[in-house]
């Protein structure tokens, strides 16, 4: 019988993206031990983990919809925790059934890191917290705040990113386009580009298209490899300008 070990699933801001997670879709899903989802801004809902009892790592990333994490509830060998980009979620479930736990990563923008859950009080002056102009689901405080229990689990991890500083950003508006991707960049990894009137390279984060990125630290990083002789082989005919000969 055939049995998946990883799945990676990720979309993107266009309308053809997913827009539910039926119930169900996991519950022959044994096996797996690493679950990626990321980037479906309409999905409002996921199903029921509670039958991936071999999960080592989740990741839940970028759902502008979503409502609530689904419970943890019998996913006690995941020892990586990623949450990233959750906008309308309020407040984590109990961290209590993740038994092996190691690292966790909780990133803007997600409400959790204003409304007062993780810090006990609510702040929206934060720069990760403030308004964005046109955002469907406005960051809003809560009155509930994570257990006594989860926190000192927390401080004993070896590894822990909870919140940390980042500007307001409106996804929809920097996600991959045509233009940023076919036009400027037409798939060739390091070419330069310019978007907005900004120097930028093509170049694609995880299992995502190769898009023009303005991230001056892709380009510092692509450079240091060149100059090092590592990574991809460089390419004088589009990487000239990145130092290669």
């Amino acid at each position: 019988m055939f049995a998946i070990g990883s799945s990676h699933v990720e979309g993107d801001y266009t309308n053809r993206s997913l827009q539910t997670v039926g119930d169900g879709i996991f519950d022959n899903m044994q096996h797996l031990t690493f679950l990626h989802l990321g980037t479906f801004p309409a999905v409002e809902h996921l199903p029921s983990l509670s039958s991936l009892s071999e999960l080592r790592s989740l990741t839940i990333a970028v759902m502008d919809s979503l409502q609530q994490l689904p419970s943890f509830d019998n996913l006690a060998k995941v020892k990586d925790l990623s949450i990233i980009h959750l906008p309308r979620v309020p407040t984590l479930p109990s961290l209590g059934p993740l038994k092996r736990l190691a690292s966790i990563v909780i990133r803007p923008r997600s409400e959790m890191c204003c409304n007062g859950f993780i810090s006990g009080t609510c702040s929206m002056t934060e720069s990760q917290c403030l308004p964005i102009a046109g955002e469907k689901y406005p960051l809003i405080c809560t009155s509930e705040r994570m257990s006594s229990d989860d926190k000192r689990l927390l401080a004993s991890l070896e590894s822990v990113l909870v919140c940390p500083a980042s500007p307001p950003l409106n996804r929809a508006l920097t996600a991959p386009s045509m233009h940023s991707t076919d036009e400027l960049c037409g798939g060739v990894k390091y070419k330069e580009c310019l978007i907005n009137g900004a120097q930028g390279i093509c170049f694609n984060t995880r299992m995502m298209v190769v898009t023009c990125e303005t991230t001056s630290s892709y380009i510092a990083m692509r450079r240091l490899q060149i100059q090092r002789g590592v990574g991809d082989p460089c390419d004088p005919n589009v990487e000239s300008w990145l130092g290669c000969a």
